[in-house]
């Protein structure tokens, strides 16, 4: 009795052997796609890392000349031009 059941329910219900056949091939299908995915973002991530070392050159100069960037081990001398005033003695 509960042989018979479970092969209905399997094979009659759940219609056993197609859905099986179709998720392994939407299974398939999704594999392929995430494989060539990654494969274009390896390929883009590649790009990105080698156009971007001349970008990230200005990029720092700016930094430091817009914003005061200091690099950690770095020292930062300020040196500021003095102005005499001819009317204070020294």
């Amino acid at each position: 009795m509960v042989l018979t059941t479970l092969i209905r329910q399997n094979f009659f219900i759940n219609n056993f052997p197609k859905n099986l056949k179709d998720r392994q091939q939407t299974i398939e299908q999704n594999t392929v796609l995430n494989q060539a995915l990654e494969n274009k973002n390896q390929s883009l991530i590649i790009e990105l890392n080698s156009e971007s070392e001349p970008n990230m050159e200005i990029l720092e100069s700016q930094a430091r000349y817009r914003f005061g960037l200091v690099k950690d081990g770095e020292k930062y001398y300020q040196i500021s031009k003095v102005i005499q005033d001819p009317s204070v003695k020294p």
